[in-house]
């Protein structure tokens, strides 16, 4: 294999011209076995035209020659030629060892494309042909999880591990059987099976999968457990923060929710989720200030955060600071204010800045939106009335009334 490893040494050292130089001769001198082995290097490396051309050769010698057919497809696919791919595949010969491996790419191209029926015969009729092959019982479980078919996920995996493998490509099979239980809602079931994985190899993945699962199945010291794990392990994983929080805050530990979500934003300064979340957690122990800060950044971040915004007004209603709300609503642009609780907001605001029109107008957009809503009903037959709009008042009130029957006031209010 002298001329391919020459080429690799080369292009080891970035020496292009050189490897071209060795390439073309192994193309012309190299033993069959020597084009092959360096097929498949140049494959795993990206250089795919090369290989490509070096299949093809091969392929001219050996034209029905399932695994060359195979390999060559797999480098159509990289090339997003799918229709070479398919190609190659269909002139496997149903004899050839090679044909149940290429039922399996041929799975993944018709999943691809979205036939999901299809890709499921293909891989059926590659586990009639080697039943006991655990990597085509896994492929099944990848299909089946991917489909949110999860009882059949679990039961492939299953026989995966029946065969004594417990992890293929990289991933480990208790994982998978765990991700598919708790994606069925199994979630006691699935954080032993989390367990078993983290015994085999601890990673970040299946820690957040055991601290998820945890977490919804409302164990959330063990929750906490394995999200501060990942955090050792990771704390660039920003997303077990805010269930590191709610774990925390769900277990009675309100400053140890609050430090989490500080912590994740340490870690990722531009996340407008976690400042959303420390927003509400400070908002929920009465800390105002700090809850109107957090929601102000999340703002910054994304001016048409439209949950960060009601939160905000929330706050400001509540301390009667209605220059603010409206000055808020100003500073968005029209086009994306969609959110009707945003022009109820702005209403009561500009009702007790004694901006009559303004107040209406915005009562009026949000009306068709709350016409189940009692509170907001009674809110706006009232301001209407206030506005001398006694007709529309009175139908408003009416619409209240049928959702509150018993309201004394209003009764009287209308003369019932």
């Amino acid at each position: 294999m002298k001329f391919a490893e020459q080429m690799l040494a080369a292009l080891e050292q970035e020496n292009l011209p050189e490897a071209q130089k060795y390439f073309k001769q192994t193309l012309q001198d190299g033993t069959d076995e020597e084009q092959y082995w360096l097929a498949e290097q140049l494959m795993q490396l990206g250089f795919l035209e090369e290989a490509e051309d070096l299949y093809e050769l091969l392929l001219a010698k050996y034209k029905d020659e399932g695994e060359l057919l195979v390999r060559a497809a797999e480098v159509a696919i990289e090339k997003d030629d799918i229709e070479g791919a398919m190609a190659y595949l269909e002139q496997v010969n149903a004899q050839d060892e090679a044909y149940p491996e290429s039922l399996l790419v041929l799975a993944d191209l018709y999943q691809m494309q979205g036939l999901f029926e299809v890709t499921e015969a293909k891989l059926q009729q590659a586990k009639s042909l080697l039943p006991n092959e655990a990597v085509i019982d896994f492929a099944l479980g990848e299909f089946y999880l991917s489909t949110a078919r999860f009882a059949s996920a679990v039961q492939s995996y299953q026989a995966v591990l029946d065969a004594g493998v417990t992890e293929i490509a990289g991933s480990q099979i208790f994982e998978r059987i765990a991700e598919s239980l708790a994606s069925s809602g199994s979630f006691e079931e699935a954080i032993r099976y989390y367990e078993m994985a983290i015994v085999e190899q601890e990673d970040v993945n299946t820690l957040f999968g055991l601290g998820l699962t945890s977490f919804q199945a409302k164990d959330y010291t063990k929750a906490i457990s394995a999200l501060e794990r990942l955090k050792e392990h990771d704390p660039g994983f920003t997303t077990l923060y805010t269930y590191l929080a709610k774990s925390y805050e769900e277990n009675g530990e309100q400053e140890k929710a609050l430090e989490a979500l500080v912590d994740g934003l340490k870690q990722d300064e531009f996340n407008k989720e976690l400042f959303l979340e420390a927003g509400k957690l400070a908002w929920k122990n009465d800390r105002f200030a700090d809850a109107e800060h957090y929601f102000r950044q999340a703002i910054a971040l994304d001016p048409e955060f439209i949950e960060a915004i009601l939160e905000v007004n929330k706050i400001l209603l509540k301390k009667d600071d209605y220059e603010s709300v409206v000055e808020l609503m100003e500073s968005l642009e029209r086009e994306i204010v969609t959110e009707p609780q945003i022009f109820w907001d702005v209403s009561v605001a500009y009702q007790a800045l004694d901006n009559y029109n303004k107040a209406k107008e915005n009562y009026e957009l949000a009306h068709p939106h709350f016409i189940q809503n009692p509170t907001f009903l009674k809110e706006f037959g009232l301001f209407l009335r206030e506005d001398g709009d006694m007709v529309q008042s009175g139908e408003v009130l009416a619409q209240y009334l049928r959702l509150e029957p018993g309201d004394e006031e209003i009764l009287s209010l209308l003369g019932y």
